[in-house]
């Protein structure tokens, strides 16, 4: 599913720019076989039955000039599970943050038609104040070519060293899409120094939960499609107390008198031991 990769810079250039790119990632039989999923997904159907936990686009009820995202495919599709519960993204997310580990708590399946509309500057960590300790690292998976034109991924380079901002308010198809960013830099006296996403089919990123990223209109006549593994540590565990970001719907699947996260809802990729939820 995913090529085997020895990091030898990247750690360096992930630490110093707050992300990581990597031309190849994805193994190239597969991309076909997942766009044609993309198709199934977005009309409804569920190889489980099971429906995801957030399904932001709906087909002839949503605007199609949006951007269609659905959350947590991998409980309803089992060829997006091996993808985003990879234990190549679980090793690489955990060197690149130092953890002993590394959990799936959320994956994104993502499709920018042509014409398709903005995602508004944030930081990913800001959304996940029910989890501690509030820290993750997302990978990006795209299956078409990509470029500015095209609206993809746009990273602010050296921003996670920046601290972290509350949740941007403004965030699906802001007419603005820099706002927020622009605000902040202004307000904290940082410079913005913008790279792009620009990788072939199969490409991806790792960026780290507090850098600033975002991304604009899609102007080809191509679609954008990525698959997204957010991850956060083995050994995270639910706020006591907080419930606010995305913790109104992922804290439903917290335990009487626990705070341990269950891997049947939030799998582990790797760990040191070398245990994955899926083997």
């Amino acid at each position: 599913m995913i090529k085997k990769i020895n990091l030898t810079n990247e750690i360096d250039a992930f630490n110093n720019n707050g992300f990581v790119i990597f031309d190849k990632f994805l193994l190239e039989e597969n991309i076909e076989v997942l766009k044609n999923r993309f198709n199934d997904l977005f009309d409804g159907k569920f190889e489980n039955t099971i429906e995801p936990d957030e399904w932001n686009w709906k087909k002839n009820l949503s605007d199609p000039s949006a951007t269609r995202q659905i959350c947590n495919v991998w409980k309803s599709d089992n060829l997006i599970r091996k993808i985003v519960c990879n234990e190549t993204i679980g090793l690489i997310a955990s060197k690149l943050m130092e953890w002993q580990g590394a959990r799936l708590v959320q994956d994104n399946i993502l499709w920018k038609p042509s014409g398709g509309k903005t995602l508004g500057y944030h930081q990913d960590s800001s959304y996940i104040d029910w989890i501690v300790p509030q820290t993750m690292i997302s990978c990006w998976m795209s299956l078409d070519q990509t470029s500015q034109k095209i609206g993809t991924l746009e990273f602010v380079t050296g921003s996670h060293k920046w601290g972290l901002s509350p949740p941007t308010v403004n965030f699906h198809s802001p007419d603005d899409y820099r706002r927020e960013l622009i605000n902040f830099a202004k307000d904290n006296n940082k410079e913005l120094n913008i790279t792009y996403v620009e990788v072939p089919p199969g490409g991806a990123s790792f960026h780290h939960g507090y850098t600033w990223h975002g991304s604009g209109i899609n102007k080809t006549s191509l679609n954008r499609r990525a698959i997204v593994s957010h991850c956060i540590p083995s050994n995270a565990k639910f706020h006591s107390t907080n419930i606010g970001g995305t913790g109104k719907i992922y804290k439903r699947y917290k335990k009487l008198n626990t705070n341990e996260m269950d891997e049947s809802f939030f799998p582990i990729l790797w760990n040191k031991e070398g245990y994955q939820t899926f083997n």
